[in-house]
């Protein structure tokens, strides 16, 4: 998708972006309007992010393109912070760095991330833009080159942005799984990039909803076309969709018994792709943000959540919040 799909409106986001020291925030603060919609949470954990690569055109000129996919925010508690939170951006590795689903990493040239804002601008917009150099958000990678995974800390004036965090506690690792008895059939959603609407006054992220479709034991192939874990789940996801928070629902029938009450989410996972089916109607699992017209066969392809835990509890990023404490403590 080229550069214009987002980034109509040129501003200043308020955020305060911090990627070579992984400093932590205070990120607890209530939304413009107060609402107990789970829903409208989840929407509000949502940014749209543009990444841009330096490309040559058929007759080799060179020119910018921006891979427009979703992210969202994650802070994760840390007892030695005394309420506050390390905070990160999380989305799919192909959206922080194109053509590595082919292969073919892109030479990146920066991003823009869009989100809303708590009292409107002078032109009465809500929804701004920030481009960011190509050093202001330092992606940290799975050690695995098959999980379709990328975070970065990254730090928000919660008193200006309209967002929330998700907090890492509402991840479903592969014990949660186990002990939620989380088996296909139940319900999903996701919140992300609608590419056809972005929305002019407000950011307006898309809601879908499906069923978790097949939960495999064993591995399968991934959008960075290696073996990896996924879930895929009946649910139509399209371009722009990639990076976005995919939550299941803990009510209802569960393990034989009817759990009472509304819908209780937790993170099932990201969202990374989707299974295509071919003209020889061969399946083929591919990432979402190309937004092409082929043969979308309605599965989606998901990041399961513990690989995110993984990764948030690698070596590099642990490393890093000692060193913030460390620092902090001098």
């Amino acid at each position: 998708m080229r550069i214009r799909t987002l980034l109509y409106i040129s501003a200043t986001l308020l955020l305060r972006l911090n990627c070579a020291a992984q400093g932590p925030i205070k990120a607890t603060s209530a939304p413009t309007e107060v609402s107990t919609s789970p829903i409208d949470l989840m929407k509000k954990t949502v940014v749209f992010l543009q990444t841009i690569c330096n490309e040559q055109d058929p007759s080799g000129k060179p020119v910018q393109r921006g891979y427009s996919g979703t992210a969202f925010l994650l802070m994760v508690p840390d007892d030695r912070l005394h309420g506050s939170s390390f905070t990160y951006l999380v989305t799919n590795r192909h959206v922080a760095q194109p053509g590595i689903e082919v292969n073919k990493p892109c030479v990146r040239a920066g991003y823009f991330l869009r989100a809303d804002l708590k009292v409107p601008n002078a032109q009465g917009s809500y929804s701004q833009v920030v481009p960011l150099g190509l050093n202001a958000l330092s992606w940290t990678f799975p050690s695995d080159a098959s999980v379709d995974l990328a975070i970065s800390p990254i730090g928000v004036d919660m008193d200006k942005i309209d967002a929330m965090f998700l907090p890492s506690t509402m991840l479903m690792g592969n014990a949660d799984i186990k002990s939620n008895k989380i088996t296909e059939g139940d319900s999903v959603l996701f919140t992300g990039l609608f590419v056809q609407l972005v929305g002019q006054i407000h950011s307006e992220p898309i809601v879908r909803e499906g069923k978790i479709a097949m939960m495999p034991r064993e591995q399968v192939p991934t959008t960075l076309q290696g073996l990896g874990d996924v879930y895929l789940v009946d649910c139509h996801v399209f371009g722009g969709n990639s990076g976005s928070p995919m939550f299941v629902d803990l009510s209802g029938m569960r393990g034989g018994n009817v759990l009472l009450g509304g819908p209780n989410y937790r993170l099932l996972g990201v969202v990374s792709g989707y299974v295509k089916e071919t003209s020889g109607f061969e399946l083929q699992t591919v990432a979402s943000y190309a937004g092409t017209l082929d043969a979308n066969s309605g599965i989606a392809v998901v990041v399961p959540a513990q690989e995110l835990l993984d990764l948030i509890n690698s070596p590099s990023l642990k490393q890093s919040r000692d060193a913030a404490v460390a620092s902090m403590s001098k």
